[in-house]
């Protein structure tokens, strides 16, 4: 049976085998999956913000400007959105709103605003399933993912960015999987690749070595062999529990 892992499916096996098996595996949450499906304030602000930077650079340079990056977060926030998108309330949302002001005013004062843009996500507008990319990885094996951004350098080799609004993280694998995609799809050299923390003003950049590559290879080939070979899919308690969407059906509820 052939597999597609991505790095947020990776993200959720590596958390809890069971909540895998619940978001892609079992038949009777499939038929009610939409409806266990909640809105999280965090994420939805997450969305916002990461739309907003791809349309600011879909715009003409000139038009690239904090005024401008302003109106595209209003439009795209088109709020209030209240409870049905995950905010308890309209106090809440505009703390979440004014986060969302203070991440991009950070990034238009300090990020260059006039990269070589070599590939931008087709949404927004449009499906955002129209930029998730799939190759093939071994064997019964496909790699998935959404890259957030892809620059040209002057040497002719890419560059690409992925955009953060949660907290740090020392996993690089995700950054990885974005190697392997962006050099199969365009035919390209990705010479670097970095992380933007829009909260803390970090932009670690990277350039993996042939024995980087060869390591996260090897890892995802053997994440994916263990998803293959499970049987139990044991729950992992954790304080991620909380924001679980199957957790009334978790044999660990308690």
């Amino acid at each position: 049976m052939l597999l597609t892992l991505s790095p947020s499916k990776i993200n959720i096996y590596l958390n809890c085998h069971k909540q895998y098996y619940f978001e892609y595996l079992d038949p009777e949450i499939a038929k009610i999956k939409k409806q266990l499906k909640k809105k999280r304030a965090e994420m939805e602000m997450g969305s916002f913000v990461h739309d907003s930077l791809t349309l600011f650079f879909k715009n003409p340079i000139k038009q690239r400007n904090w005024p401008e990056m302003v109106e595209i977060l209003k439009q795209v926030w088109n709020g209030p959105r209240g409870e049905t998108y995950g905010f308890k309330s309209i106090t809440e949302e505009r703390e979440f709103y004014n986060q969302a002001l203070n991440m991009l005013q950070w990034f238009v004062k300090n990020e260059n605003l006039k990269p070589d843009i070599f590939s931008l996500p087709v949404s927004p507008p449009g499906n955002s399933f129209d930029d998730y990319i799939k190759i093939p990885f071994g064997k019964d094996l496909e790699l998935g993912g959404k890259i957030d951004r892809v620059d040209k350098l002057p040497n002719g080799n890419l560059e690409i960015v992925d955009y953060k609004t949660g907290k740090e993280k020392n996993d690089n694998l995700q950054l990885l999987i974005y190697i392997f995609l962006a050099e199969k799809i365009f035919a390209k050299k990705v010479e670097s690749v970095k992380y933007i923390y829009l909260k803390t003003g970090n932009a670690p950049a990277i350039e993996p070595n042939l024995a980087e590559r060869k390591e996260a290879n090897e890892k995802i080939i053997n994440i994916a062999n263990q998803i293959k070979a499970e049987k139990d899919w044991e729950p992992n308690v954790s304080k991620l529990c909380d924001y679980c969407d199957y957790i009334d059906f978790c044999p660990a509820k308690k």
